[in-house]
């Protein structure tokens, strides 16, 4: 398989997507070493968070609170106001400070459920990471939900 449309920075080296062999893993090397000595950016778009939007939470954040090892497990927990219905099709995940979209590769791993979605026997290089979690409902309204954690 192969990276699709991702362009990464690495040092002083531009990668391309012919260059990034995707292994498998929910994220590269390559793009834990760029996200980790990047400057921050600016958001991925301008869509505001709105906090009547959905809810988004990790199942069980407290066993990310501490370094986690390869592989290992994510649920999230995603759910619409009374009002609306979640939108499924615009869910995204971005991942460190250069918000690469790994969305097709977190989906590809995920198994949805009735909540949400379960991600299992995940690899993840060791390092911290980010992943931001974004989810509309169908009147529009948007949230996000960083997910912050160590693997060792």
């Amino acid at each position: 398989m192969r990276l699709i449309g991702l362009v990464v920075f690495c040092g002083a080296s531009l990668l391309t997507h012919a260059e990034l062999a995707w292994s498998g893993e929910l994220v590269t090397a390559e793009e834990v070493l760029a996200s980790q000595t990047a400057l921050p950016m600016l958001a991925v778009d301008e869509t505001p968070v709105n906090p009547q939007g959905p809810t988004i939470a990790v199942v069980d954040a407290e066993a990310l609170a501490q370094p986690v090892r390869n592989p290992f497990s994510i649920e999230i927990w995603m759910q619409a106001q009374r009002d609306a219905e979640l939108n499924f099709a615009s869910f995204k995940a971005f991942y460190g400070a250069f918000k690469v979209d790994i969305t097709e590769r977190l989906l590809k791993e995920a198994s949805k459920t009735v909540t949400g979605l379960k991600l299992s026997n995940l690899h993840i290089p060791s390092g911290r990471h980010k992943i931001l979690l974004r989810v509309s409902d169908t009147k529009g309204r948007t949230a996000e939900k960083e997910i912050a954690f160590k693997v060792e």
